[in-house]
């Protein structure tokens, strides 16, 4: 399955108008979602810029950090 994600402003006839690339097929589910500003976007890639860090893999994530499952 492929994915197509395009952020876009709404035109003034009020509608998104999105071209399909070819070879993605005829049918589609659409989810159309407000987006607040460009700073949502950017704080959602440095999210995952650190969850993917060295540190949270190798400290974060070892069992001797695990904790909470003892309560």
């Amino acid at each position: 399955m492929q994915a197509l994600r395009l952020i876009q402003n709404v035109a003034p006839d009020g509608c998104l108008h999105v071209k399909i690339p070819a070879g993605m097929g005829k049918r589609f589910e659409m989810i159309i979602l407000p987006l607040a500003d460009e700073e949502t976007v950017e704080s959602h890639d440095y999210m995952k810029l650190q969850e993917e860090s060295g540190f949270v893999k190798s400290v974060i994530a070892s069992p001797e950090e695990d904790v909470w499952n003892d309560l």
